[in-house]
């Protein structure tokens, strides 16, 4: 029994310490500029740039982290709210993995392989095939996205309904995370059901209020775990 509770509270620790992180690569993905492409060859030359692939390696780490820290949560409320967390473990795993494979895919495929290969071809039908190749990657980087917000946003926002029920300031963690799962299924109806009038709210709150919201959420979910540490054990 002791083992177990040491087991559970070193594991529970884990969880709130990859949550501080995942809040670090958060803000990460989002304060860090993105390089300026302009045609096909200027996106081959990012294979070679290496704020553009720290901040591939940075999006394959993210997933990781944070679904971790999102386990943490679940193994302290899935007793008293099993439909919310269940469901939005399965989504937000759905996301993880989903996002990992995207990131697998644009360091190793595209950047390791087919864009140096196409910026070193030696004649016409080689380039040209890499150049589909480079075009298809990015086509299916944009289907593993359609998951990814799809996943990520009711993950969040089941797991936002579990947290909104509890008391003080655990609450509005919870209140947080069901904006932010909103926030990510409407953009997803905006992208690919071409709802465009939505496209006003969606910017507006993505530039002003989920850049800063987000990052402090992962954070105050960190503390809370490590508040909730005792008594889960």
């Amino acid at each position: 029994m002791i083992e177990k509770t040491k087991n559970l509270k070193a594991f529970l620790k884990f969880a709130a310490i990859c949550s501080f992180f995942g809040a670090l690569t958060t803000a990460l993905l989002i304060f860090l500029p993105n390089p300026e492409v302009f045609d096909l060859n200027s996106q081959a030359l990012l294979q070679s740039d290496k704020l553009y692939l720290s901040k591939l390696w940075i999006l394959f780490i993210h997933p990781q982290v944070n679904i971790i820290a999102s386990l943490g949560v679940a193994y302290l409320l899935l007793k008293r709210y099993p439909l919310q967390i269940i469901i939005g473990t399965l989504f937000l795993l759905l996301w993880a993995f989903t996002e990992i494979m995207q990131q697998s895919l644009l360091i190793d495929a595209l950047n390791q392989i087919w864009r140096p290969a196409y910026l070193n071809a030696e004649d016409q039908i080689t380039q040209d095939m890499y150049r589909t190749l480079i075009k298809g990657a990015i086509g299916i980087s944009d289907s593993h996205y359609f998951v990814v917000i799809y996943g990520f946003g009711l993950g969040t926002l089941f797991y936002g309904l579990a947290l909104i029920q509890l008391k003080e300031w655990a609450k509005w963690i919870g209140v947080a995370l069901v904006f932010i799962g909103l926030l990510s299924i409407i953009s997803f109806i905006r992208y690919y059901l071409n709802f465009g009038q939505l496209s006003l709210i969606v910017d507006g709150a993505y530039q002003w209020v989920y850049p800063y919201l987000q990052p402090v959420v992962r954070i105050a979910l960190g503390v809370w775990i490590l508040k909730e540490i005792n008594k889960a054990s």
